[in-house]
């Protein structure tokens, strides 16, 4: 989240918004301790969850992390940045780190109903060593993690030199942290985050939003900060690596949306936020000691985001639609960003293929033939082809082996979903590179890149894609019967 301090000093006015149901399409309102907890701490499933800031889990993923808690289950929560802010003096924004810290602690004691005294017990992942306290009174049934990896904030642009924004685009092949020393390259940091989700033998991962990527200041609820959307992505790559479920949540775009949690559980998040408040407000020339609740009167952004929850939702694919892992980025949290394979009108003389916003129509609706062609419904003469490195709508010809697909299932004991990689001749598999984000702070909506690459290596969400067969027509194409996927 941006740092407190930013929406308390700009003092944001967000106007009312009126939305239609269909803007709520991509998002829910259930979370998952809701499901989870069925039959009391024995059903648990024990939660990681990974954000950029001390203080996102609390605006934007409560009060699921409350009722998780509650309910007996084991939660840590990952900070990949150390909050820092826009402080420039080295001994203040020391100081506010340790007063966030301190707040998120005093939170996290207050939801599990226990005294803030934590036992500093630092995890080794990926052989480091990384700050990491734990609730030392479990003596209700709780236990609760929080880990700290020390990374600069990004600041909302990205503009810190040392950002996570600039790892993910590649403006920097290693990154310096700000706490904790050391330095790490993007595949560093995914290891210490698939060795985190293993060590606490996550059975959920929550983070923010992934879709979002038009950074920029703002808590308007049309942009979000840089380190929420780059954070999300790589908790959810970690998240594949480890075939954990991964369920994300919006962060600031939440401003736009209606009113979504009762009165009680408004009032539940707010306290815990107060608390939260009452350390993190503390003068940037010293670390405050134990606070009183912080009792002021909410700014409205805040009051926003404590009266709103909603997850990341992408809808199921409609019959015919092969419907990919990785949204369209997005500035607008009103802009539903399902993609799927895309065969456009066209696609006869210009041969095109590619990945574009689901709109069910025929252009984007295949079958698959009994020889592993890839029809399209648009002109089932023409199959989707491997042209080297690009994809082609080339007309079919019967077991032609670059028209020749096959569905290599998801494979996860703990997260059970019909998903598939689609792989094709030299074991290449078709992938979503969303690594393009649109400018900063643009009303511009940014499809992934259709790519063929590797289906060896770890799991990765590019590279897969979820298909609902259409109900078959009565029709033939060149002398080949349809066939529905297997």
């Amino acid at each position: 989240m941006r740092p407190v301090a930013f929406a308390l000093r700009t003092g944001v006015t967000v106007s009312s918004l009126t939305l239609c149901a269909a803007l709520l399409a991509p998002y829910s309102s259930v979370g998952p301790a809701a499901t989870a907890t069925e039959g009391g701490p024995s059903g648990c499933r024990r939660t990681l969850v990974v954000v950029a800031h001390p203080d996102d889990d609390l605006f934007f993923v409560n009060p699921d992390v409350m009722s998780t808690i509650r309910a007996g289950c084991f939660v840590s929560a990952v900070y990949l940045t150390a909050g820092d802010g826009d402080e420039e003096v080295p001994a203040e924004a020391r100081n506010y780190i340790l007063n966030r810290e301190n707040g998120v602690r005093t939170a996290y004691a207050e939801m599990a109903g226990a005294h803030s005294a934590w036992k500093q017990e630092d995890v080794r992942a990926d052989g480091r060593s990384i700050r990491s306290f734990r609730l030392a009174n479990q003596g209700r049934g709780r236990d609760v993690r929080l880990t700290f990896l020390g990374l600069h904030d990004g600041r909302p642009q990205g503009s810190e030199p040392d950002s996570i924004l600039h790892l993910f685009d590649g403006r920097r092949k290693a990154i310096t942290a700000l706490q904790g020393g050391g330095s790490y390259t993007e595949e560093q940091l995914l290891s210490v985050l698939v060795s985190l989700i293993r060590q606490s033998r996550a059975e959920n991962v929550l983070t923010l939003d992934p879709d979002v990527a038009s950074f920029a200041k703002g808590t308007d609820g049309r942009v979000d900060h840089s380190d929420h959307g780059i954070t999300a992505r790589y908790a959810r790559e970690a998240a594949y690596r480890t075939g954990t479920p991964v369920v994300p949540y919006l962060g600031y775009t939440v401003a736009r949306l209606p009113r979504n949690l009762t009165p009680a559980e408004t009032v539940e998040k707010e306290r815990f936020t107060r608390w939260y408040m009452a350390q993190s407000q503390c003068p940037r020339e010293r670390v405050c000691p134990a606070m009183k609740i912080y009792e002021a009167r909410l700014s409205k952004t805040y009051r926003r985001w404590v009266e709103r929850r909603y997850q990341r939702i992408h809808r199921s694919p409609r019959p015919g639609e092969i419907m990919g892992d990785v949204g369209r980025t997005t500035r607008y949290s009103g802009s539903s960003p399902e993609q799927c394979l895309a065969a456009p009108n066209g696609s006869r003389a210009t041969g095109e293929a590619r990945i574009a916003s689901c709109d069910g129509s025929a252009g984007q609706k295949w079958d698959a033939g009994p020889d592993g062609s890839l029809r399209s419904r648009l002109d089932p003469a023409y199959c989707l082809t491997m042209a080297g490195s690009l994809l082609r709508l080339q007309a079919c010809r019967l077991f032609e082996p670059k028209q020749t697909w096959r569905r290599v299932p998801w494979i996860s004991a703990t997260w059970k979903r019909a998903a598939w990689k689609l792989a094709g001749a030299g074991n290449l598999c078709l992938y979503q590179n969303d690594r393009s984000l649109p400018p900063r702070n643009q009303d511009v909506d940014r499809s992934p890149r259709l790519e063929l690459v590797s289906c060896d290596g770890p799991a990765r969400p590019g590279l897969y894609w979820r298909w609902a067969p259409e109900p078959l027509p009565p029709r033939r194409a060149q002398g080949v019967p349809w066939s529905r996927p297997a």
